[in-house]
């Protein structure tokens, strides 16, 4: 709600009243009454996020403005994100390989560069459990090696790629791996990826991962023109970024 008010007195010209910033929330959508937006006002005024002009209501502080506006950015930042991950067919599943393997090449070169002893043992039980990976346990992988990467860029990037929302994701493709008879390869190149993080050779880290997001790019698009590609649309439309 905060953010909302402030977001309102950013997007209006002169002072704002309680009455009328209720009445701008509730056209926005929001069940609030004029009590609760002058409680909330006030709180503002303590916090020097707004200032009172007595009857005329209250307009921001330079903090508040400064404020409103990072909020704004933040609110526009996401809805990227979630629009950059609203898969919907094959090309959007493709493109977004193609993004992780930019990133991801980065993330291990990093992560063989910066990885905590402590990070390195877990990628390596993480690839040393026997049998075939299961998708949780890849989707943390890869989400791991973007952690330890300890760079800030990669890691909140990384964490937007991997949210816990897209298992449904690390299905289809795992999916996709057992379709195509890549899975076993893919849980080598797991492995070989954290040999060369473990020997912190990052020109190695880099090149694996490469290589590996090569693999499952090929092998989707394999799936998909092998009269699969309906498969791929009716999955990626049950996922809710919601």
């Amino acid at each position: 709600m905060e953010s909302a008010i402030l977001a309102v007195m950013s997007d209006h010209q002169g002072p704002v009243g309680a009455r009328a910033a209720a009445r701008y929330l509730r056209e926005r959508g929001f069940d609030v009454s004029e009590s609760t937006v002058s409680r909330l006002l006030t709180d503002l005024d303590e916090r020097a996020l707004t200032r009172s002009l007595g009857k005329k209501g209250r307009i921001l502080t330079e903090e508040g403005v400064r404020v409103a506006a990072n909020q704004q950015l933040d609110s526009e930042r996401a809805s990227y994100f979630a629009d950059a991950l609203n898969l919907r067919d094959v090309h959007d599943l493709v493109d977004h390989l193609a993004g992780r393997r930019g990133i991801e090449r980065e993330a291990a070169r990093a992560a063989a560069l910066r990885a905590r002893p402590e990070e390195l043992a877990d990628l390596r039980a993480m690839v040393e459990t026997g049998g075939e990976a299961r998708w949780r346990e890849r989707l943390a992988f890869h989400k791991t090696i973007g952690h330890a990467s300890h760079n800030k860029q990669i890691q909140a990037i990384t964490t937007s790629l991997f949210d816990d929302r897209l298992e449904l994701l690390e299905r289809l493709l795992m999916m996709i791996g057992v379709k195509q008879d890549a899975l076993a390869r893919w849980d080598q190149e797991h492995r070989d990826i954290v040999a060369s993080i473990s020997d912190r050779d990052a020109d190695g880290a880099e090149r694996l991962m490469v290589v590996h997001l090569d693999g499952m790019i090929r092998e989707t698009e394999q799936f998909a023109n092998s009269g699969n590609a309906h498969v791929i649309h009716t999955l990626l439309a049950e996922i809710d970024l919601a």
